[in-house]
């Protein structure tokens, strides 16, 4: 095997050392014909040296001419140069005025373009936005007939501010639908259709209803004024674009109010109204005895058990032929019977008079705690957090005064009459003691 191994090599080293040789003999071979080559080159130069002689002299006398329209043509260069200077500084001079114009150009279309989008006349002259935006944005210089444009559009606008237009527009309704409809516009300050006031959107491009309307007069007003023709009417008029309506919206109602309150409110509420209604009660009760009493002194002889005097005369002329003390005691008891309906459950008239305003100081402290804790947790950046706890702070104070404030009315109102009506009895029981004692 070794045998085979060492033949192979053998073969194999005496086929590139043949490759070698005739690498050799091909480089010996090219550089004799290259130089061969080169000394023809020279040979040939040699010999054609009187003609080289004639082209260099022909190439140098070329520069020469080349040499001479370069200053010409360089001459000319600077003049150039010092003509475009001029003229570039006229321009200058000229642009300073465009674009000091071009700027106010800008900048008052950006200005009417916002009040345009917050103004009730973009629902009727809509294409005006794209002339405003074209101009507020604009890279380049306007043309003649582009500033006369936008001043007439501009000249336009200030005229609409000032006058009352009719006309169809799609207003968005309180229950979401979109509707065509007419609408009266008074210059850029209010408008309205059917009698119902309406706001401009510039994120929909739209007119919607006011979700609060104002007042019932207004809404009268605003109805006839559309159906008016000629003659003059009063209407309302926000000047501040549908602020003021928005925040009359915003403003809580009644019931709102109420709510605020929380649970201790709704506590309060409760006990006066059953206080009231109690004392309503109470009061008719009484002025019901009252009357009865007052027409049973008239004739006590004849005496109507149904009334607390009659009740007295009874016991009285019953008893009539007993001994003076026996019958003062009967009477007495009678008395004292009567006293105890007459001035049963004023009491709890008095005691809701005394618990309501207690009731509204517990809302206060626990709508001051909340209002701390907002404090606490938040800090005070932001008084909506702070709101709510000082509503129910405020709000329940005032519902325990406005509820103890009738009520302490009614219960001095009751005691008094429940007084005078004791007083009655008694007067009249000593009137009749002292027909025994004649």
């Amino acid at each position: 095997m070794l045998k085979y191994l060492l033949v192979t090599l053998l073969f194999i080293n005496q086929g590139f050392a043949l490759d070698l040789e005739n690498l050799l003999k091909n480089v010996k071979t090219t550089s004799n014909q290259e130089l061969i080559a080169e000394q023809q080159r020279l040979k040939n130069f040699i010999e054609n040296k009187e003609e080289q002689k004639e082209l260099l002299i022909k190439v140098t006398n070329e520069l020469k001419i080349e040499n001479l329209e370069t200053k010409k043509l360089k001459k000319i260069i600077e003049e150039n140069e010092k003509v475009l200077a001029e003229k570039e500084a006229e321009l200058n001079l000229k642009i300073g005025d465009l674009g000091e114009m071009f700027g106010s150009v800008r900048q008052t279309s950006a200005d009417f373009l916002t009040n345009y989008q917050r103004s009730f006349t973009a629902s009727e002259f809509p294409q005006k936005e794209e002339i405003f935006t074209k101009f507020s944005n604009s890279k380049k210089l306007p043309t003649i007939e582009e500033l006369t444009l936008f001043w007439h559009t501009m000249l336009d606008e200030i005229i609409q501010s000032g006058k009352v237009s009719t006309y169809q527009a799609s207003v968005i309704l309180q229950d979401g639908e979109r509707t065509l409809q007419d609408v009266t516009r008074i210059g850029i300050f209010s408008a309205f259709s059917k009698g119902q006031f309406l706001k401009y959107s510039d994120d929909i491009n739209s007119l919607i209803e006011l979700s609060t309307q104002p007042p019932s007069t207004f809404i009268s007003n605003a109805k006839d004024f559309e159906a008016s023709k000629a003659e003059i009417k009063s209407v309302l008029v926000d000047p501040t674009r549908g602020t003021l309506f928005e925040m009359l919206g915003n403003k809580p109602t009644f019931m709102d109010r109420i709510h605020q309150g929380g649970i201790v409110g709704y506590i309060i509420i409760l006990l006066g109204v059953l206080g009231l209604l109690f004392a309503a009660y109470k009061i008719l009760f009484l002025n019901l005895i009252h009357t009865k009493i007052k027409k049973q002194q008239k004739n006590l002889e004849n005496y109507d058990e149904t009334n607390s005097l009659g009740k007295i005369a009874g016991v009285f002329y019953k008893n009539v032929n007993d001994s003076i003390n026996d019958l003062e005691i009967k009477i007495g008891e009678a008395i004292l019977k009567e006293t105890n309906h007459i001035k049963k459950g004023q009491s709890f008239v008095k005691l809701l008079a005394a618990v309501t305003p207690l009731l509204g100081l517990l809302g206060t402290v626990t709508g001051m705690i909340a209002t701390f804790q907002a404090i606490t947790l938040f800090g005070t950046g932001d008084p909506k957090l702070m709101a709510g706890g000082i509503s129910t702070a405020l709000i329940t104070t005032v519902l325990g005064l406005v509820t103890a404030i009738p009520l302490l009315f009614a219960y001095t109102y009751i005691s008094s009459k429940a007084e005078a009506i004791v007083s009655v009895l008694e007067e009249q029981s000593i009137g009749m003691l002292a027909k025994t004692l004649k």
